[in-house]
């Protein structure tokens, strides 16, 4: 891949998007959640660009953050159109900043403990006084694996290090750099990973189930282009390229967002409203 021909998308997924009330025949802002690096993004999601840009006859330009706290700020303040985003912060922007859901990648969501595949580490009780990577304090199943830590009494803290590495590859980069013992991701990150370094992996625990990945549409598109954008994408599985996308990347398929996955995410918002307040930028 030539620099030149993304470098008007790596400055775009740097989050340096500008709050602007967006025209139906405009430009598409597409906020991606920052689960990955910018450039696995940025080539990851190119599909999910192509197909909105030719089904809507509108540009489409895809944005990210440095940070899981930058994107939440930004999705909140209304910088993006769509945001594809993690559920817990899905929730919130629908709560508190107004956005649509529009639909939701099909299989289930699990935050995963990993260790290398020649790791002593049998089990949780193995981690005590050990070191854990983390994408983000903020991440969902950074949340939900601080709870079955806790569970199986290794509290955070006082029992195991949480090591914070800003995303879910960094996470098990980190890992097989002998930087941590363990590492807490997500099924379908993982997925998306290279085979090199899943390979290389063993899981020790799970998390229970959870709603996937959603996309959110800002409210000033209006009803009718909301309607028109969740339909574009619930087709996007019907595509050749839409298939592939969602098989190769562990989403298994695309549906509407209902009351319920949203419902679910509800006992983390405290928590998760605490953590923006208090996390470093």
């Amino acid at each position: 891949m030539h620099a030149k021909r993304f470098l008007p998308g790596l400055i775009l997924l740097l989050g340096l998007a500008q709050p602007a009330l967006a025209a139906v025949s405009g430009p598409i802002e597409l906020g991606v959640f920052p689960y990955l690096s910018t450039r696995a993004l940025l080539d990851l999601y190119q599909p999910v660009r192509l197909h909105l840009a030719a089904e809507t006859g509108r540009p489409v330009n895809l944005f990210t953050a440095p940070s899981f706290k930058l994107y939440a700020e930004q999705t909140q303040r209304g910088v993006y159109d769509i945001v594809m985003t993690a559920p817990h912060f899905a929730r919130l922007a629908q709560r508190e900043g107004g956005y649509v859901p529009l639909v939701i990648y099909t299989r289930e969501w699990r935050g995963i403990v990993v260790v290398a595949r020649d790791s002593p580490i049998q089990g949780l009780q193995d981690l005590k006084d050990k070191r854990i990577a983390t994408p983000s304090q903020l991440a969902l199943v950074t949340i939900m694996g601080q709870q079955v830590l806790r569970e199986n009494g290794l509290p955070p803290k006082s029992a195991v290090t949480m090591l914070d590495v800003g995303s879910h590859n960094n996470a098990v980069f980190a890992l097989q750099h002998g930087q941590a013992d363990a590492a807490i991701t997500e099924n379908a990150a993982l997925a998306q990973m290279p085979l090199e370094l899943k390979r290389n992996l063993r899981i020790i625990a799970q998390t229970a189930p959870v709603p996937h990945v959603m996309y959110l549409a800002h409210p000033r598109l209006g009803q009718a282009e909301i309607k028109r954008i969740q339909a574009v994408l619930l087709k996007f599985q019907e595509t050749a390229e839409g298939n592939a996308f969602l098989k190769d990347n562990g989403f298994e398929g695309m549906r509407p967002v209902n009351e319920a996955d949203l419902k679910s995410m509800d006992i983390y918002l405290k928590e998760l409203k605490h953590l923006l307040e208090t996390a470093q930028p």
